[in-house]
């Protein structure tokens, strides 16, 4: 199966909105976290389906879920949520709905194929450096 593959600059204006969600909440200590934000966004190996991987370091799975001593910021549902990531989301979709068509023409003739399904996946970097493993984190758009 063809792989679609979303452009760096509709990746990097991902990544940006994420950067300024985190500095928007006060997240920044070091800068560590918010420069280690980077998109990847392709299909996988089902049609009709969009996966979106923000690799992040690892402790932002804490700032955003929260601990006993942290307070849950809600920093992926607060980015997914503004009205910037929604838009780029749909631009993603409209990209990939005709990339869609122009890889597969038989396609057109399937209306299931208009509402393609996105995927937000973490992949958590430096986690290694933890005596446990993060768990899996996965949303739905």
């Amino acid at each position: 199966m063809a792989t679609f593959k979303v452009k760096y600059p509709t990746r990097n204006k991902l990544a940006r909105a994420l950067q300024q969600e985190i500095r928007k909440l006060g997240l920044i200590d070091t800068g560590a976290l918010y420069d280690s934000v980077r998109i990847s966004a392709m299909t996988g190996d089902e049609l009709n389906r969009i996966n979106i991987t923000v690799n992040v370091l690892y402790y932002y799975f804490f700032l955003d879920e929260g601990t006993i001593y942290i307070a849950p910021q809600n920093i992926t549902d607060k980015w997914l949520a503004s009205s910037r990531v929604q838009a780029i989301i749909g631009e993603v979709v409209q990209e990939y709905i005709a990339w869609q068509f122009e890889k597969y023409p038989l396609l057109e003739m399937a209306r299931i194929l208009n509402n393609p399904t996105a995927f937000v996946n973490f992949n958590w970097i430096d986690e290694q450096e933890l005596d446990f493993q993060i768990p899996e984190r996965n949303v739905q758009i």
